[in-house]
């Protein structure tokens, strides 16, 4: 079964069913965007939704039932009964992993099913990429400049907007902004040290003003912001490639909900409170990594940890979807391999090498030490 999880000719079949059933949805997307956002924006939001679900389940998919992943949540569970899944909220993230973000996608589905209206910051430049890229935009994202000053009324007006949805929406928010190295957190410590401000460990400095001169426009319709802290065990190295492989892996995701009220709202009060959760956060995932545990050597307080159930909603759609694509798609290939026709032959063969280079070449983009950044440069960036 590993060497079908990790063979080629599968990748490019995954690939295959997600291009085509990506690009279906967005055609859809368009469709019911040009007819109904002019007349009703929140009818659209609510079909969007489940647009969007079936593009982002498809990739909770890899991780839950292609890969197996095991979470394991640590909770309040009362707060888990109560709260999670119900209400709008913001989820401050570490930003250590190539796939954090795959991570919270599944900690939405998991907690309430809620994963077609979980939302994030995204460089401006994803909205051009077909599939993701157009289901974002379809999906009001917040695409971003990566420059404050000009960032500034998105983050007012267009996450305020957001978080008027009659439905829950979580916000994805990596204050770090961008992911961990070493060549980073260098920097992040160097700056620390120039302005009198925690030395991290395990995270980068966070970047608070995005968080705080956006809070005022919207804290009025935001119960909550959550702490979530993501962590593998050391040894592993989680990434789209390990999942695409069927790379068996162990995710523990600790979940803490902050009422809105203990978030100050002087901007300066603010700043130092995101600081204070990054040591919070930075404690915990020393303790985890020296440990296993998040809780022995941080002085946080223990929570449960349990096993949070696996939802079949995403196995059913790319079910669904690999009968409605492969079946007509491996007949047609049959009869073009039987014609014995080269050229016919390569015409097949081309595009399923493009596409096969294409998933290599997004899979690479992720990678951690293949991204660019310039942390610790001192053009100001949001959050």
């Amino acid at each position: 079964m590993s060497f079908i999880k990790s063979s080629p000719v599968t990748h490019i079949i995954i690939a295959l069913v997600f291009l085509v059933s990506g690009l279906t949805v967005n055609l859809f997307q368009l469709l019911f965007f040009i007819v109904l956002w002019p007349l009703h924006k929140e009818l659209f939001r609510k079909i969007n939704y489940y647009f969007s679900y079936i593009i982002y389940s498809e990739l909770v998919f890899l991780s839950d039932w292609w890969a197996g992943v095991q979470y394991y949540f640590y909770v309040d569970k009362d707060d888990y009964n109560n709260y999670f899944g119900k209400e709008h909220a913001i989820f401050i993230i570490n930003h250590k992993y190539e796939i954090d973000w795959l991570t919270a996608w599944v900690v939405n589905d998991r907690i309430g099913g809620i994963l077609g209206n979980c939302k994030a910051f995204a460089k401006n430049s994803l909205k051009y990429m077909p599939v993701i890229g157009w289901a974002w935009w379809f999906g009001e994202f917040l695409f971003l400049q990566r420059d404050l000053v000009k960032d500034k009324y998105t983050i007012e007006t267009k996450l305020k907007t957001l978080f008027e949805y009659e439905n829950p929406v979580t916000m994805l928010l990596y204050a770090e902004g961008t992911r961990f190295t070493k060549e980073k957190q260098e920097a992040s410590i160097k700056f620390a040290r120039t302005k009198g401000l925690p030395e991290l460990k395990e995270h980068l400095l966070p970047r608070t003003k995005g968080f705080s001169i956006g809070l005022p426009h919207f804290r009025h319709n935001l119960p909550a912001v959550y702490n979530v802290q993501i962590a593998f065990r050391r040894e592993e190295k989680p990434s789209l490639r390990a999942l695409l492989n069927g790379q068996r892996l162990e995710a523990h995701v600790y979940i803490e909900r902050i009422p809105i009220e203990q978030v100050p709202e002087n901007d300066k009060e603010c700043d130092k409170w995101m600081y204070e959760l990054y040591e919070k956060k930075d404690k915990m995932m020393v303790s985890f990594f020296n440990t296993g545990d998040w809780f022995k050597e941080s002085g946080v307080k223990p929570l449960e940890k349990f096993v949070p159930p696996l939802r079949y909603y995403s196995l059913i759609n790319i079910i669904l979807w690999s009968i409605l694509i492969l079946v007509p798609f491996f007949y047609f290939t049959f009869n073009v391999l039987i014609s014995g026709n080269l050229l016919h032959i390569l015409m097949l063969m081309v595009p399923l090498g493009l596409l096969y280079v294409v998933l290599s070449k997004l899979m690479s983009v992720s990678e951690i030490g293949k991204t660019s950044s310039e942390y610790g440069t001192d053009k100001k960036k949001t959050n």
